[in-house]
Order: structure tokens, then C-alpha cells, then sequence
């Protein structure tokens, strides 16, 4: 039985912030012995992805499950603050017990714990007093810790059994996501395990269960919506709660018609590498393992002189540079703390304490007193300070080097002399490390020189995340700023399949990353070898699978590829990078040289798609405080006629070739859809061409709402999953802090395509869809399921798709679905994907 000793409880102790005391509990519990001193990171990490604050004033800080491997020994601290420190949502703690598991040992204390919680005034006791045997009697399970509260189901109530997820059991985390789950229903919900019973909708009576994992568990549900609770609840648990940043070894899909492949890939794989080196975590945005020097990617060449004449005009320039990147930080914190909470605008008060550092800024001063510019003097210091930093033992002061750098640069900026862009690479091949790129950016990047792609900001969604997956270059999104803190040609692992850079790999490290990529290559040549065939589930239903591509020669590559078609021709690529719109005559070659190319099968060529993040200097638009609901899209063709009478009559020419489907992006109103169509039509008799079939893009709320008004004129609806995240969500997903969350699986924009489909069937009309869920393994098998029977994804991931869906029957994907409509956020949804494959997650 695990037990708390008088050497693991410090008392009397402060912190100014819940950063500085959850370092401070990790000190504690290295001095224990329990971890290593880089698991403390992990703690930090996991408090972004929710907060261990259970009630009572009392916090369980504790580190991520890919960090077990920095973990000695299970064991448990406490650490005492009465003067409490800010935690969430305005609650204070006042004590923090921090936990290292290797085992489920830890779950008893928990449950010792959640009598305090239940008891206000042992709870207040334990955080003012002086007596450490207090505390160790309270958490080892002696008289002060009451019993937890008991819940109980009225009569008439129906229950399912379940077990406890793996692999720590009903701790924190899934106990969390259980309550979620509970709190959707009016029915009363409890859990039983042996002899205890605990509310479904109290964390801490959860808690009090001490369920370790795969213990049987009882729970009933009384109401009037008792079986869909139960329902949910039964999906949460198969889902493993949450719980799939630690999956088990994976096992073969079991030979049933009613189930689904696993999302977390789409052909049985190896599970995530335990990894030894550096582990910097992040959001999987494209899929592959490749390993190399990394190479942080700059905008920008900024350039300082190194001497000037005057000190003291160079000491004003210093300090008013200074000034103006506080200011900058000011805002950015109040901006963020609107936009998501101060926890996340917690880093740009720890850059303006680097930034008024004393002794920086006096350093500084001194060498611009001995003669040296402004920039050049803040340059000098602050990169020394931050390759002090950097070549520290301790994890969490090396990690502030990154911190500094970024501050340092802000204030560079306004002492440059000149700025200049400069984007350039070195002659070998790299992993890209990049604060973020912009599409641009993205698009030039070559393949061949770069390996792999790793941001500190953006998500799944976004257009670095879409042309990554397009060149099929392996890419991590949302690493956050330890992912700039890493030298040129540091040897680096990127894993995108689990979402991880890993710096100084191990030999072990490397050993099976190699092994893994033979795994990967060997599963890609089977899908290449097969990619002709169509994709035909295992009880005789079709989905297509075609192409997104941007480029002429990209036709050819989506049919080499496997493709039956392209679901999605970005026509714009004809208008970027250039001084003047493209002419009729160059429209319809290159639309010709498409449609030749494809040989018969489809391309839906979609009309203009500029504004929003999308920008063409030659049109002269004028700026708009908010681009993405501005003149973008059909609009700013049904206000430029010029340049849609242009495109349509190209189009119509190449019409002639082959079969082409056009289709309008980012139809709003019934209004817009007519005025389209009726301008199409006026078109098409002018070069006396055939009709064709036209649908457009469903991509924003109010189309999803009059789908079934908008589907007696079209021909078919391809849902455009990116932007209709981005709408429904009301999340920009370009937003550096938001973007990760934009996750287009969220149920509520499962709902729409549901609505969107329910409408096209109604109306006789096809539905596909071309945004990123398509390509996602976890969005294949949910969107087959919805009904839309056609996907279109990018080239490179054409032949796992069709692989995929070979390999699933319809009925299953049909249930999966169903209930991925009852979750209640994106990860749920993942993870009864994952779970309907029956691997523990």
C-alpha cells in the first residue's frame, strides 16, 4: 500500500503563480526521488490541456501519460501554500498534491483525498496547518478523511456494465470526461464499484471509487432519458474515456461486419513510440516518421549596425524600443485573456519579466556605453543570456531560452536598420521548425529538402497543415515554443503520426523510429499496389475516392495515384503570384490540360475562391476588418463579372474535353446561388456549349440550414469541412492559439454534414466533401457513415483511404457515426473511432 511520509509533505511554503508552484511540487517529488526533473515539463503540459484543480482549495498537479518514462517511482507530495494560488476559473489552492504513477497504486490516496474534498473544514485545516502528521493521516487514510459520499438511483433505473479504462484506472482525467458525458442528461446517473456507489455527475465522488483499470464497474441511470445516457455513457467508456494518449499495443481488427478500423490510422499499425530523448509534443497535422538535422525557418533578416556614435541617442533608442515591445505585450495578454483565458495568456506575463529583467537591460546599456549601436548591443546580450539558457541541465530553465529569443527578437525588431525577408534553406535535407508558415511559405517548400515540418502555433486545419499533408511531408502543429528552443542541426526525430519531435533521440530512439518507418513503407506499398482497385466496403457499398489539387500537372498525379477523379480543382492557383489576372485562353489550357489528362473521369473545377486568408494585390481589394466574412468567394465573382465571365467561359471550353462539373465555393443565400447560376447560364449560351452538371461548396451555417431549398437547383453539395469548422466553431483557423481546437469531427459540426446529407438524399442529389476530415483516417470512416459518398483528399493520401475503406463494412460505419453524434466533443468522437476497433485506449 502506497503510503505518505513526513519527508514528502513541505509546508509554509508561497508561489506567485501556478507555473511556479507546480515547479515547485516537482521539486519536491525529484528530492522524493519519484521523477526525473524533466517530468516536471510534462506537469506544466498537462495544465494547458486542462486543469488539476479538483475543489476544497486543493490541486492534483501531474504529468502527461507519453511522460511515464521520467517517472522512478510511484509515489506522492504535498505541498502546502496558505496563501493559496490562482489555479482555474478564480479558484485559489492552497494545497497541491503531486502525483508520479507508474502503478494504480496512487488511486487509494486519491480516493482519501476526495473525503477531504467532501469535508470543507478538513480541507481548510489541512491547508493552514503546521502539524505535516495531519496531512499524512488525512492522505493515508486515517480518521480525518470521512468517507466518500454515497450515490444511489431511485428505483426503475436500467444500468450497463463496463470497465474501468486503462491504464491508470478512473483517475483525474477520465473521471473528467465521465462527468462530461453525465452532465448532458436530466437522468440521474451513479457508478458502482464493489461496495461503493458514486454520483455520475461528481468528480470527486468519482474519484472516491478508487477504480483501478479494467475494474468492473455498474452504472445505472434513472429518467426520462436514462437509455440515451447510458447509451453515451457505454460509447465514453468503449472510447476509453479520454484516455488514448496511451494506448496499448495494437491488436488485429477483429473479423466482425460491425465494426470499424481504429482512426489513429488507417491499416493496423505499431502503437506511439515510448521515446528517450526530448519530447516536444504537438497536434499531428500529417502523417510520416523521418529523422534529421532540424533548421529554424526566418521570415526575416534583420540588420543592425555594430558601432554608433552617439551613446546617449543610442540609450534612448534602446529604452524606447523596450517601451514599445512591452506595449506590444500588454496587449496581447489582454487581447488573449478575452479570447481564451488568462492560463493561455500566461506567457506574455513571463515575457515581460524577461523583458524588464534588471540585469539585461543594464547590460545592455553597458555596451552601448562602450560604443556599440542600440540593436547591436540587445542583440549580443540577449543571445548570450539565451545560449546560457539553452545549454543548461535543469528542462525548465533551458526552456526559457526559447522565451527569451522571442522577446529578444520583438524588441530587435523595432532597433532594426533594415529588415529584409530572407527565407533560405541549406543545401542538405532538414526538419523545418517554423513559429508558423503562412501557405506561401508552405507551397515553396521542396520535399525533397525539407523532411519534415514542425510549428510552435496552428492546427490540423490549416493551410500549412493541408499543403503538408498535399507534398506529403511528414508535420507537427501546436508545439508551442519549445519547438523554436532547438539549435541548427540538432539531430531530431518528427513523428507525425503521433504528434511528437523528439531532440537528441537515443540510439534506441533510432533504432525503432527505423523500424517503424519499415512498417510504414511496407504497409505504403501495399496500398500503392492496390490503389487501382475501388474502394468497396466489406458488405458491397461504394465510396469514391478523389483528388484535391491545385496545379495542372497535379491531374495526372491524382490517376497515378489511384484517384477516380478530382473532387476539387483550387482554380485560384491560376491568379496568385502574378501582375495580372490569367486570360480566357490561358484558363482553358490549363483547364484542358486537366480534364485530357484524367481521361474521362470527373473534375469539379471550383470558381474563384480569393479573400479570406487568400490575398490577389492586382484586384485592388479594399481591406476588410474581417476578411473571412467579408467579399470572398462567390461574392467577389458575382461583384467582378469581368473576371467570372472570364473563368466561366474557359471552363465551358474545356467542358468540351471530358466531363466537368463546376462547382460555386462559399454560397450563403438562395440570392447568390440564383444569381450564379443564372450569370453560368447566360455564359454557356454565349460559347454554345452543353450544360454541365454545377453544385457548390456547403461551408457556412446558413447553407447547412436551407440545404434542403438549395438542393432542388444543384446537382450535388460538397461540403467544404475546413471553413464549415472554422464558421461553426467561430474559431479562425489560422489563430495562433485557436487553431488546435478547431477540429472539424467537433459533433456539432458532425450535426451540419448530417443536415446537409439528410437534405441531399431528399432531394435526389450526391453529397461529397473535400476539406481535411476527409483524409483523416477517424473522418473517413464518420463521413462514410453519415452517407456522403464521396471523399475527396489529397494525393498522397488517395491509396490508404480507398485501403481504408476497403477494410470496413458500411453497417459499421453507419452505427459509429450515430454515436459519434451523441458525443460531445472531438476528442470523444476520436476516440469511439478508435475504440470501435477494440484497442484499449
Amino acid at each position: 500500500m502506497l503510503k505518505l511520509r513526513e519527508r514528502n509533505v513541505w509546508l509554509g511554503r508561497a508561489a506567485a503563480d501556478k507555473a511556479e508552484a507546480i515547479r515547485t511540487v516537482g521539486r519536491a517529488m525529484v528530492e522524493s526521488g519519484f521523477i526525473e526533473p524533466g517530468y516536471i515539463d510534462s506537469m506544466l503540459q498537462r495544465e494547458q490541456v486542462a486543469a488539476t484543480y479538483l475543489g476544497s482549495g486543493i490541486a492534483i498537479p501531474h504529468g502527461l501519460p507519453a511522460a511515464r518514462h521520467l517517472v522512478r517511482a510511484t509515489g506522492i507530495v504535498v505541498v502546502q501554500f496558505p496563501d493559496g494560488v490562482a489555479w482555474a476559473d478564480g479558484e485559489r489552492a492552497r494545497v497541491a498534491v503531486g502525483i508520479a504513477a507508474r502503478s494504480d497504486e496512487h488511486l487509494q490516496v486519491l480516493a482519501n483525498l476526495t473525503g477531504v474534498l467532501g469535508d470543507a473544514s478538513a480541507a481548510a485545516r489541512l491547508a493552514r496547518t503546521s502539524d505535516p502528521g495531519e496531512v499524512i493521516a488525512a492522505l493515508n487514510g486515517g480518521a480525518s478523511a470521512p468517507a466518500a459520499p454515497q450515490a444511489v438511483v431511485p428505483g426503475g433505473g436500467t444500468s450497463i456494465e463496463v470497465r474501468s479504462p486503462s491504464p491508470h484506472g478512473l483517475h483525474a482525467r477520465p473521471a473528467t470526461a465521465l462527468v462530461e458525458v453525465a452532465k448532458r442528461f436530466r437522468a440521474e446517473i451513479a457508478v458502482r464499484h464493489g461496495e461503493k456507489t458514486a454520483n455520475g455527475k461528481s468528480l470527486v465522488a468519482l474519484l472516491g471509487l478508487g477504480a483501478v483499470a479494467g475494474a468492473r464497474l455498474t452504472v445505472s441511470a434513472a429518467g426520462d432519458d436514462a437509455a440515451a445516457a447510458l447509451a453515451a455513457l457505454d460509447a465514453a467508456f468503449a472510447g476509453g474515456l479520454g484516455e488514448a494518449a496511451a494506448p496499448q499495443a495494437p491488436q488485429a481488427a477483429p473479423a466482425r461486419p460491425d465494426r470499424a478500423p481504429a482512426a489513429h490510422d488507417r491499416a493496423p499499425a505499431a502503437a506511439p513510440l515510448d521515446y528517450e530523448g526530448r519530447v516536444v509534443a504537438g497536434i499531428s497535422a500529417s502523417p510520416g516518421l523521418v529523422e534529421g538535422p532540424a533548421w529554424a525557418f526566418q521570415r526575416e533578416r534583420v540588420t543592425v549596425a555594430e558601432t554608433a556614435a552617439d551613446p546617449a541617442v543610442q540609450r534612448r533608442r534602446l529604452d524606447q524600443g523596450l517601451a514599445g515591445a512591452a506595449a506590444d505585450l500588454r496587449q496581447l495578454h489582454d487581447e488573449l485573456s478575452k479570447k481564451a483565458g488568462a492560463a493561455k495568456a500566461a506567457i506574455f506575463k513571463a515575457h515581460l519579466e524577461l523583458l524588464e529583467d534588471p540585469d539585461l537591460v543594464a547590460a545592455a546599456h553597458d555596451q552601448v556605453d562602450a560604443g556599440h549601436s542600440a540593436g547591436w548591443a540587445w542583440r549580443k546580450v540577449y543571445e548570450e543570456r539565451a545560449e546560457g539558457l539553452a545549454r543548461l541541465d535543469d528542462p525548465l530553465l533551458a526552456a526559457r531560452a526559447a522565451d527569451l529569443r522571442d522577446v529578444g527578437r520583438r524588441v530587435l525588431r523595432l532597433l532594426a536598420d533594415s529588415i529584409e525577408s530572407a527565407a533560405s534553406l541549406p543545401s542538405h535535407p532538414v526538419v523545418l521548425l517554423a513559429d508558423d508558415l503562412s501557405p506561401s511559405d508552405t507551397a515553396k517548400l521542396d520535399p525533397k529538402q525539407v523532411l519534415g515540418l514542425c510549428t510552435a502555433v496552428g492546427g490540423a486545419t490549416s493551410h500549412t497543415a493541408i499543403i503538408a499533408r498535399s507534398l506529403d511531408i511528414p508535420a507537427v502543429v501546436a508545439a508551442g515554443p519549445a519547438a523554436l528552443d532547438v539549435e541548427d542541426g540538432q539531430a531530431c526525430i518528427l513523428d507525425g503520426d503521433a504528434g511528437v519531435l523528439v531532440v537528441r533521440p537515443t540510439p534506441r530512439d533510432r533504432a525503432r523510429a527505423e523500424v517503424r518507418r519499415g512498417q510504414v513503407l511496407e504497409r505504403r506499398e501495399a496500398e500503392r499496389l492496390d490503389r487501382y482497385k475501388p474502394a468497396i466496403t466489406r458488405d458491397g457499398r461504394r465510396v469514391e475516392v478523389v483528388a484535391n489539387i491545385g496545379a495542372p500537372g497535379e491531374a495526372q498525379q491524382a490517376v497515378d495515384a489511384g484517384g477516380e477523379g478530382v473532387g476539387l480543382m483550387r482554380t485560384e492557383f491560376l491568379f496568385l503570384k502574378r501582375e495580372s489576372p490569367p486570360s480566357e485562353d490561358e484558363q482553358a489550357e490549363a483547364y484542358t490540360t486537366m480534364v485530357r489528362a484524367l481521361n474521362g473521369l470527373p473534375i469539379i473545377l471550383r470558381t474563384l475562391d480569393i479573400g479570406g486568408d487568400k490575398h490577389v494585390p492586382y484586384l485592388s481589394m479594399p481591406a476588410e476588418g474581417n476578411p473571412f466574412l467579408g467579399v470572398r468567394g462567390v461574392r467577389l465573382c458575382l461583384e467582378r463579372l469581368d473576371l467570372f465571365r472570364t473563368q466561366l467561359r474557359a471552363i465551358f471550353r474545356a467542358s468540351r474535353e471530358g466531363p466537368v462539373r463546376l462547382m460555386y465555393p462559399m454560397i450563403s443565400t438562395v440570392e447568390e446561388l440564383a444569381k450564379a447560376m443564372a450569370f453560368t447560364e447566360e455564359v454557356r449560351r454565349e460559347i454554345g456549349a452543353d450544360p454541365i452538371e454545377i453544385g457548390i461548396m456547403i461551408e457556412v451555417p446558413s447553407a447547412v440550414m436551407i440545404a434542403d431549398r438549395l438542393a432542388r437547383e444543384v446537382s450535388f453539395f460538397s461540403i467544404g469541412t475546413n471553413d464549415l469548422t472554422q464558421y461553426v466553431l467561430a474559431m479562425d483557423r489560422q489563430h495562433p492559439t485557436l487553431a488546435s481546437q478547431a477540429d472539424g469531427l467537433h459533433p456539432a459540426v458532425l450535426r451540419m454534414i448530417e443536415r446537409t446529407a439528410a437534405a441531399a438524399r431528399e432531394a435526389g442529389i450526391w453529397v461529397g466533401a473535400c476539406g481535411g476530415v476527409a483524409g483523416d483516417p477517424a473522418g473517413t470512416v464518420v463521413l462514410a457513415g453519415l452517407g456522403l459518398v464521396e471523399l475527396s483528399v489529397s494525393i498522397p493520401s488517395i491509396a490508404a483511404t480507398k485501403a481504408l475503406l476497403r477494410g470496413i463494412t458500411m453497417e459499421g460505419a453507419e452505427d459509429i457515426a450515430r454515436r459519434a453524434l451523441a458525443c460531445g466533443t472531438a476528442a470523444e468522437v476520436r476516440a469511439l473511432v478508435q475504440g470501435a476497433q477494440g484497442v484499449a485506449a
